[in-house]
């Protein structure tokens, strides 16, 4: 039976996610013939949408701990407000 991964385990298949992904990007960019400040953009442009991957996951990108437990000095996404209730 497939289970859904535990929420603990959750980083590890993002950070699988990010290596292969990051894999067929460098493989994309040696074959391409793209100048050298086009592939920074591209590389700029897929690292902004992993942050948003990683961010939507409930992690932060930088430091891989959970979004409420991220203490980076300059998170790359903003903490959520919290709400006293």
């Amino acid at each position: 039976m497939n289970q859904p991964p535990r929420r603990e385990n959750r980083i590890f298949e993002l950070l699988r996610v990010y290596h292969r992904s990051r894999e067929n990007i460098r493989v994309l960019l040696d074959m391409s013939d793209m100048a050298l400040y086009e592939k920074m953009g591209f590389i700029d442009a897929w690292q902004e949408e992993m942050a948003e991957f990683f961010a939507q996951n409930g992690y932060c990108f930088a430091c891989n701990r959970l979004l409420d437990r991220c203490g980076c000095e300059e998170p790359l996404r903003p903490r959520a407000q919290r709400t006293s209730a």
